[in-house]
């Protein structure tokens, strides 16, 4: 079980992971093409639609799709009813989304230019009732070829019109409808590959009876989704109402480079919860081993990030937008440290799902939230950008210890003082370098950070057995 379950998420995890890279190097080059073309004030409108919707989004699915991914993991022959019941709330939930968001924003008070944004965003939710569902689908059955498949034709489509659109003229709308067009292959190919392996019946099997069932076991998730998503907008939609248009661009380029990192635990704990959903009802040790080496993995990897780009963020910042774009290197010095918190709490939140403790994250991610809009409504008017980037990490922390008390209790992980103390002053020595010199290019400096951290782990002791036999395995094979 346990050799075959490794298989397994490995694989998974190579491919998301693969994908993820390819989708993050396309969106993080057209994310920088996006904000020299629009500038730093139209820049901060478009993240200003994106985050409005953003606060509203879990109305066009009320966490049921989460829900029913777990449900057909543990039983796959209940696929093809749960799918067709779950387009058929999707698409009621999506156009009463697209009428109550759109009044919320002309009743906000925003220009009509941003409440057509607005508009235009919430008709996505009508193309994602179908492509959801078919993720959900794929997710469940382990296919993520298909489901990184899907999602890299539609980056790529959006990066093709969206760059035209720009190239031509056009105004950030155009990016929104984009966005809408670029839902189309994806939806294709998800229904190519769940045709092609027999995943679902394509004769709709729509029961109005199970509806209720549904919303109120996907609620949790649901609360789960909007709260991440309160966290994840409120600062920006704030800043939208309090300071110019410019701070706001400011403080989404920061944003945007620490969610641009994700990508290195994205995969992996995609890929996990489909597999331990399953091995957890059999072998609950198995689980454990795995949290535990996720854990290590993620201090290991994020904290030398973080110390490190906060030496670099001013060289960083110059050399993908420009000096108009100071401030946000201001705000990406603070909010870097949000990384190890983001990447904990991210994989926690995860492992609620596997071990049946939704509810227990949904109460932490309710505190978090509220937390953060407190904090923020202080912060903001006082400090602007700079004031919520502080109350980003806080909140996080307050996330991240959460869930350590509460997985802690449930899967046992073992003491980590010592691991975090040296691996703490492997990331500060490789940072203390890395700032010494001056004048050098932005790339000699993340070559210096990249030869040192590990010369720092090897001579602190930090691998393990486990880790140091990993490696010793890695040579090997690369040696061959």
């Amino acid at each position: 079980m346990a050799a075959s379950l490794k298989r397994t998420i490995f694989k998974n995890t190579v491919l998301i992971t693969a994908g993820g890279l390819l989708l993050k190097a396309v969106n993080f080059l057209f994310g920088v093409f996006v904000v020299r073309k629009l500038g730093d004030a139209r820049f901060g409108q478009y993240a200003t639609v994106l985050a409005f919707v953003g606060l509203f989004q879990i109305l066009a699915e009320l966490g049921v799709s989460q829900y029913v991914m777990r449900e057909i993991a543990r039983d796959r022959s209940q696929a093809s009813r749960l799918f067709w019941n779950l387009v058929s709330v999707r698409v009621l939930l999506a156009l009463a989304g697209i009428g109550v968001i759109t009044w919320a924003a002309r009743a906000a008070g925003y220009a009509p230019q941003l409440v057509t944004g607005v508009f235009l965003y919430t008709c996505t939710f009508l193309l994602a009732a179908f492509s959801a569902p078919l993720e959900a689908i794929l997710t469940a059955h382990e296919r993520f070829d298909y489901v990184t498949a899907m999602r890299l034709t539609a980056q790529i489509t959006f990066v093709v019109l969206g760059g035209a659109f720009l190239w031509g003229g056009l105004g950030y709308l155009w990016l929104i409808v984009a966005s809408l067009l670029s839902m189309l292959p994806q939806i294709g190919i998800g229904t190519w590959a769940a045709r092609r392996h027999g995943l679902l019946s394509f004769r709709p099997q729509v029961r109005v009876r199970l509806w209720p069932e549904m919303i109120r076991s996907g609620l949790p998730f649901g609360i789960i989704s909007l709260m991440l998503q309160i966290a994840a907008s409120i600062d920006t939609v704030m800043l939208s109402r309090l300071r110019t248009d410019a701070e706001v661009g400011w403080y989404n380029v920061a944003y945007g480079l620490i969610f641009s990192l994700m990508f290195l635990v994205r995969g992996f704990k995609t890929a996990i919860v489909p597999s331990l959903t399953r091995a957890f009802a059999e072998e609950p040790g198995e689980v454990e081993r795995w949290y535990y080496r996720s854990v290590r993995y993620i201090v290991l990897i994020s904290l030398p990030i973080a110390a490190g780009g906060m030496v670099t963020a001013f060289p960083l910042i110059r050399l993908l937008y420009g000096r108009q774009f100071d401030p946000a290197a201001l705000a990406l010095q603070i909010l870097i440290w949000d990384l190890p918190f983001l990447m904990f709490a991210s994989l926690c939140g995860n492992m609620t799902t596997v071990i049946g403790e939704e509810r227990a994250a949904a109460r932490i991610y309710t505190v978090n939230t509220v937390a953060n809009v407190v904090l923020n409504a202080v912060a903001i008017p006082l400090y602007g950008l700079i004031g919520a980037a502080f109350v980003t990490v806080i909140t996080d922390l307050i996330s991240a210890l959460q869930f350590h008390f509460l997985l802690r209790r449930k899967l046992h992980l073992p003491p980590m003082g010592a691991f975090l103390t040296k691996t703490s002053l492997a990331s500060a020595g490789m940072a203390f370098l890395v700032s010494l010199p001056r004048g050098w290019h932005l790339a000699a400096l993340l070559a210096l950070g990249a030869a040192a951290y590990p010369l720092f782990v090897l001579g602190l002791r930090i691998p393990d057995e486990s880790e140091r036999r990993l490696a010793s395995r890695v040579r090997h094979r690369l040696g061959r």
